[in-house]
């Protein structure tokens, strides 16, 4: 005989258990524009739990790869330990992230040289849809199924999360920041760094109860590693480092931080050289793929000669490509390479002011193993070519148009050399930049749609469209 289930009695009985896990209760504030949103692109009034779970989750096989694992060569063993908490396909999470009461206002960020990017060709009565918002207030409840050991790594995990990484659209951009309202509920100090901006103090305080809990001890190098690092808090090539940007509008800094990452930006400040001049040899892709421009429509490709140095391309299938910059070569095509940025760039909030301050996440050998596949395609107007050369063999000052041999001794030290310097360098050209760019009139910021084409974002003219 079967029996009526009551399924609000049942859902109570679920509840209350649920409520008697609650290990906490945080209400944050957004300190940068949210920029999360749906399938369409369009920005969501609703910050999604699972996005901040799979960030969170992100950051812990950082952490786990830094100070514990043994192999370095995938996220395997990082991903199995923390699924062991966190949840898998096979293993149910001891946790679960509830966001509720989230207060959402639009806000003035059209002008914004990376918002205004994605706006392009969107049709005006929907380009309201797409623009980042202000958090007001969101509520994040964490539950516990069962007593476990890690709900402190889990609770300040995720504050340092949505501090520090960020969630949504440009999150390693400075946008999709929160912090905590107070304290009260937490007491403990990586909450009170937090809120007082000392972000060096907050990732020190987690390493130390990450390590202590995990029972380990090791800091394992990026050099050796072919997954990415959490940075570390000490003084060297790849711990956290605070830029000489302050600033207390958010929108300013924003755009400080799209303008420093530009291939323009640095033929301007780091080479002295005319934004029209050709800079294959400035290796933008450090900072993150897929960075290209369109081909304009006055070019025609079908007329042009391609120059491939001994590349096995089919030369019509360059010709049909409508852009310049980097392609992974994949058999004898092209395809769009796809990499997330090594480096998180964060605005910091002290209560006051925002500082900014570059966070590396580094590993050495896949960015080794993409370099094996990437080629750099440029339009070379007056010679009436397409040129394609594989960025190893850039790397080695080979493969270049006269005028590129002469333009990339003016810093052969971002132009050529092996990757491990390359990455340090452009690590530090990139502070250099931000810094120049905060002290420079800020009036200079207001957007240049020249200027904005593609992540890469340089201008083009006269005889070269070399990105």
């Amino acid at each position: 005989m079967s029996e009526k289930i009551n399924l609000e009695n049942l859902d109570a009985q679920i509840d209350r258990l649920v409520k008697q896990r609650l290990i906490a209760e945080i209400v944050f504030k957004g300190i940068t524009p949210w920029w999360g949103g749906d399938y369409n692109g369009f920005t969501s009034n609703y910050v999604d739990e699972e996005e901040i779970v799979g960030r969170l989750r992100w950051f812990l096989r950082t952490v786990y790869n830094r100070f514990c694992v043994n192999n370095l060569s995938d996220y395997e063993e990082a991903e199995r330990r923390v699924s062991e908490y966190l949840g898998s396909t096979n293993n149910k999470s001891i946790y679960t992230f509830k966001v509720r009461n989230v207060k959402v206002r639009n806000g003035n960020y059209s002008y914004l040289q990376r918002v205004s990017f994605i706006l392009q060709g969107k049709p005006r009565d929907l380009q309201d849809r797409f623009l980042p918002k202000n958090v007001d207030v969101l509520v994040l409840d964490i539950y516990s199924r069962k007593a476990s050991n890690y709900d402190k790594i889990i609770i300040d995990g995720l504050l340092i999360t949505l501090a520090f990484l960020g969630i949504g659209k440009g999150a390693n951009r400075g946008f999709g920041r929160f912090i905590p309202v107070n304290c009260n509920n937490l007491q403990n100090t990586v909450c009170n760094n937090i809120i007082k901006g000392d972000i060096i103090g907050a990732f020190s305080k987690f390493y130390d109860e990450f390590k202590n809990e995990e029972k380990c001890n090791k800091v394992n190098k990026w050099i050796e590693s072919a997954v990415p690092l959490a940075p570390l808090t000490q003084t060297s090539e790849d711990s956290i480092s605070k830029t000489g940007c302050k600033n207390s509008e958010i929108n300013t800094l924003l755009d400080i931080i799209q303008t420093a990452l530009l291939k323009s930006t640095l033929k301007e400040n780091s080479y002295n050289m005319n934004v029209k001049d050709p800079g294959p040899f400035i290796h933008t892709w450090i900072y993150g793929l897929p960075r290209h421009s369109k081909v304009p429509r006055k070019i025609n490709q079908c007329s042009m000669d391609v120059e491939k140095d001994n590349l096995s391309v089919n030369d019509e299938e360059v010709k049909k490509l409508q852009k310049m910059g980097y392609f992974e070569l994949n058999g004898d095509k092209l395809v769009e390479p796809r990499r997330q940025s090594m480096l998180i760039i964060s605005p910091v909030f002290d209560g006051n002011t925002y500082s900014i301050y570059v966070l590396p996440f580094l590993s050495l050998k896949d960015n080794e193993e993409e370099l094996n596949k990437l080629v750099h395609k440029g339009i070379h107007i007056t010679r009436n070519i397409i040129h394609l050369a594989s960025v190893k063999s850039i790397l080695k000052g080979n493969n270049l148009i006269e005028t590129e041999t002469q333009l990339i001794n003016k810093r052969s030290d971002l132009s050529k050399g092996n990757l491990q310097t390359l990455i340090v360098n452009y690590i530090r050209e990139l502070i250099l930049n931000i810094s120049k760019q905060c002290k420079g009139n800020t009036t200079s910021l207001k957007i240049d749609k020249s200027r904005v084409t593609s992540r890469s974002q340089g201008k083009s003219g006269g005889g070269y469209l070399r990105k």
